[in-house]
């Protein structure tokens, strides 16, 4: 089984990358669909016996490259002992957390948008959103339709309140 995490807040701007391919992907690909504030404890619980689990988030990079996308694997996400993102704990304490816990989807697949504006509000800068397009594009062409794994529906967890900019 398969299953794509977006992670973010789609009312902090282009922290809405994560969510936004989710929403792209609806209905074109089979695999679960699934979004989330980025919390260690409810992405294990989301990718925990995945055979391949995909993550995307928007990221902070100095200097920033708006739209700019990175792929990674596990081990590289792991070295990041704080997130590259806003949350107070990242990516890198959920894979430190999920490999302690043996709770490990079998391949972990990491793509990180570059994201140019956490401010409040709706809607990804252009060059944030043209990287969202570009990254559901590249994902259904992947996750080739017509595979084992039934399109359902997007699992939605709830934001915290004070959630910051992933």
């Amino acid at each position: 089984m398969t299953i794509v995490i977006g992670v973010g807040n789609d009312f902090r701007r282009d922290d809405g990358a994560g969510p936004a391919v989710i929403e792209a992907l609806r209905g074109r690909v089979r695999a679960r669909l699934a979004v989330t504030d980025g919390e260690p404890a409810r992405l294990i619980a989301l990718w925990a016996g995945a055979g391949s689990a995909i993550v995307v988030d928007a990221v902070r990079a100095e200097p920033p490259d708006p739209g700019r996308v990175h792929d990674l694997c596990a081990q590289t996400a792991a070295l990041a002992a704080r997130s590259v993102s806003g949350h107070a704990l990242g990516l890198g304490d959920a894979v430190a957390l999920g490999l302690a816990v043996g709770q490990m989807p079998d391949r972990l697949r990491v793509l990180a948008i570059e994201g140019a504006d956490f401010g409040f509000g709706r809607g990804l800068t252009p060059g944030v959103a043209a990287a969202v397009a570009a990254v559901a594009g590249r994902l259904a062409a992947e996750l080739v339709p017509g595979g084992a794994e039934p399109a359902g529906p997007i699992v939605r967890h709830p934001h915290r309140k004070g959630n910051h900019a992933s």
